[in-house]
């Protein structure tokens, strides 16, 4: 299952309301803007959506969600509205005619069944139906379960994971993996794929490090060479770091002499090897692609990630940039537009304005000047024949 469109309004009766207009999203996004433009914002929507669907109940207090879905040639629109953190509706259509849940404020409403049978229910005021997990009569339910408990978000402005180390205490239960647990660090990750796939995991990861930039030669998990730590209560546990082998150095090189954009790279590389290998499908949102990293690096890693997407069929990515050299490196069909006035949000692509990108070609411009001249919005307008 993949998400088509999305539209999106919070706040309406308040002045801090704003919305997303509709946008189609494809297999592979590149989300473009400037600064506070919407792009993280976006990418929090989607991915507070999927937490939703995976609770019983709502985590937040205000929001309006129109979300088109395909799943085996067949369409889903899902429609949530809720307020004060009580619901008010919670619809879904299948192929544009066909109501599968049709709830209203009160709670009450009428669910259809694989079989065509409806039947009427009465939930608590900030309970999903769509949460709803029966697998014999409601299987549709279970893409959407599905959908959004592999839902993964990665924000490469952020650092946090870098100081998440492995304990060794054998006097405390192992932590169950989680693969949505992005920010929790990649040793999980890394100790999992080592574990199940052995040497091949570790190959596919200082191939696809050195292809981006990075030359090393072996990467492990080892003590820390700079600091040292003690666990209080346990004194005796042993605390250990991802660490790699450079190629032109003879030591071994941990997660906290990494530089950030080193380590997220070589982050997204362990977490994407793994669901290669584990053949784990789903919606993939970076943030922030290549902060950190040079220009050069910068796009070696989308090139890689786009493969790596393509060659899934069942993954979907959306990455956000403002980088003017990483626009100019990504082709125009990847590339999904922001421009916000005041509260409103829209996207431009090939699809809504295809003739601007269309004309792109005889304008001259670079990737980066098509955006920041408006060419995308206005094309051969007069306004921009006068500029």
């Amino acid at each position: 299952m993949q998400i088509k469109t999305l539209k999106y309004k919070q706040f309406e009766s308040s002045d801090n309301y704003w919305n997303i207009q509709e946008i189609n999203l494809e297999k592979i996004n590149l989300l473009v803007g400037r600064n506070a433009s919407g792009k993280s914002k976006t990418l929090s929507v989607i991915n507070g959506f999927s937490r939703i669907l995976e609770n019983k109940s709502l985590i937040y207090t205000d929001g309006a969600y129109e979300i088109g879905f395909l799943h085996d040639n067949q369409t889903y629109l899902y429609i949530l509205k809720y307020l004060k953190g009580k619901i008010i509706q919670e619809k879904l259509i299948l192929d544009k005619d066909t109501v599968l849940i049709d709830r209203k404020k009160d709670g009450k409403g009428t669910i259809t069944s694989c079989e065509n049978l409806t039947t009427k229910f009465e939930i608590p005021l900030n309970e999903l139906q769509a949460n709803r997990r029966d697998k014999t009569n409601f299987p549709y339910l279970e893409h959407f379960y599905f959908w959004a408990s592999h839902v993964r978000i990665f924000n490469f402005s952020n650092s946090t994971s870098k100081n998440a180390f492995a304990v060794k205490d054998p006097t405390k239960e192992a932590t169950e993996f989680n693969i949505k647990n992005t920010d929790g660090g990649i040793i999980p990750t890394f100790n999992s794929g080592r574990k199940k796939h052995s040497q091949e995991f570790i190959d596919r990861i200082i191939l696809d490090f050195n292809s981006i930039g990075f030359n090393i030669e072996d990467i492990d998990l080892g003590s820390l060479s700079s600091v040292e730590f003690q666990i209080i209560e346990n004194p005796n546990a042993e605390i250990s770091a991802i660490r790699v082998k450079e190629k032109d150095l003879a030591c071994w090189t941990d997660q906290l002499d990494m530089s950030n954009g080193m380590f997220r790279a070589l982050s997204i590389i362990i977490h994407f090897n793994y669901y290669e290998l584990e053949k784990i499908s789903g919606l993939v949102l970076i943030d922030d692609i290549g902060e950190g990293l040079d220009y050069e690096r910068s796009c070696k890693l989308i090139e890689l990630l786009i493969s790596k997407a393509e060659k899934n069929q069942n993954m979907q990515i959306v990455m956000t940039t403002n980088d003017s050299f990483v626009m100019n490196s990504v082709d125009l069909k990847y590339w999904q537009i922001i421009d916000r006035e005041g509260c409103q949000i829209k996207y431009y692509n090939q699809n809504n304005s295809p003739q601007n990108f269309a004309d792109y070609k005889f304008t001259g411009l670079n990737h980066f000047d098509f955006f920041a001249s408006g060419f995308y919005k206005n094309g051969f307008s007069e306004e921009n024949d006068q500029d």
